[in-house]
């Protein structure tokens, strides 16, 4: 998309009334910037609060801020040449990152990318008067995180195309942008800060402020198909152990495994993206520096995440294609049974 350096938001402004459902009769930015003020004003600020009152520990930022951050990165993703989003999609997608965290308010992190239906029927009219629109919100807002029944495939059961109030959207695409941004929300605007100098971040939270502080930049290079990511560390924090619920990590291997993670959300993603977006590798940089000021690092780490060697597949045919297990065929459809049913028929 043709951004200029705008957000999606901004975007979204510039957008003709006309290119909406209705053909003008309903100004949708209006609509937008009615969610997210109502959302900004009175829900948005509680929700880090409410899930820690219901998860304990102490959760990085959840707030207006975070919101912000997602809208910048899904911003980002979109600028990409090749990935043409319709303003009703535009809309779409904005208002289901306004919606991705909410539902944290009633029950915590447990469950919480479907727990926002209560607010969206708060906010009534602000939110329009089609049910079908506010499902569309409601499931790719909850595609970011959890899993349906144990499959955490949640995007692949979205269906790819969908028509809309005479458009058409796709939400396999508008939900895959909107969890791949939320994954790379992260940074030093999430940390406690202070909190950590003075040491009342409770020990089992510890390890998830430090990494945000100790992320420092997150970089999307457009073009250049890559994620970059540069970490500061003092040589005290990484040479002692922080809190993560009842263990204690090096924040390096925090870094390591939190990087992996993201690196697996980019491989799913991409495989709802690729046609648009291409994000091929993770770049990390990782800085310790001692005591002086202006000192050279005492350290410095990189590696890169990507696709690589020949892939392997360590479950069977059937666990990857559940449509090979089907009654008539036994149950589990291999040569045997195959030939069972064939001598059969016969």
């Amino acid at each position: 998309m043709n951004l200029n350096g705008r957000t999606l938001v901004e975007w979204l402004a510039s957008c003709p009334k006309t290119a909406f459902p209705g053909n003008g009769s309903t100004d949708y930015h209006a609509r937008f910037v009615g969610v997210q003020d109502y959302l900004n004003q009175n829900v948005h600020p509680h929700v880090t609060a409410l899930a820690m009152l219901q998860d304990g520990g102490y959760l990085t930022d959840h707030g207006p801020e975070h919101v912000k951050t997602v809208i910048r990165r899904a911003s980002q993703l979109a600028e990409h040449e090749g990935c043409e989003l319709s303003p009703y999609e535009v809309y779409i997608l904005l208002v289901g990152i306004h919606f991705h965290d909410v539902g944290m308010i009633f029950g915590g992190r447990e469950q919480h990318e479907i727990n926002h239906e209560a607010i969206m029927e708060r906010l009534g009219m602000l939110m329009g008067e089609d049910t079908g629109e506010r499902f569309a919100i409601h499931k790719i807002a909850a595609a970011h995180s959890g899993s349906n029944d144990g499959n955490k495939d949640k995007i692949a059961m979205l269906p790819e195309n969908e028509r809309l109030l005479d458009q058409k959207i796709r939400p396999r695409i508008l939900a895959a942008i909107l969890r791949f941004a939320d994954e790379l929300a992260d940074g030093r605007n999430r940390a406690a800060r202070f909190l950590l100098t003075e040491g009342k971040v409770p020990s089992s939270s510890e390890v998830y402020h430090q990494y945000a502080l100790a992320l420092h930049s997150v970089i999307l290079q457009v073009p250049g198909d890559s994620i970059a990511l540069d970490f500061e560390l003092t040589v005290d924090d990484a040479c002692r152990m922080f809190g993560k619920g009842t263990d204690q990590v090096y924040l390096l291997d925090e870094i390591f495994e939190r990087t992996l993670k993201m690196h697996c959300e980019r491989m799913y993603c991409m495989r709802f993206l690729r046609s648009l977006v291409s994000i091929e590798k993770i770049i990390v940089n990782i800085k310790v520096y001692g005591p002086r000021f202006l000192g050279e690092p005492s350290a410095v780490i990189s590696y890169r995440l990507e696709d690589s060697g020949y892939p392997e597949v360590t479950t069977g045919i059937h666990t990857i294609c559940p449509e090979l297990n089907d009654s008539k065929y036994g149950g589990h459809i291999d040569g045997k049974s195959l030939r069972e049913f064939l001598t059969k028929r016969t």
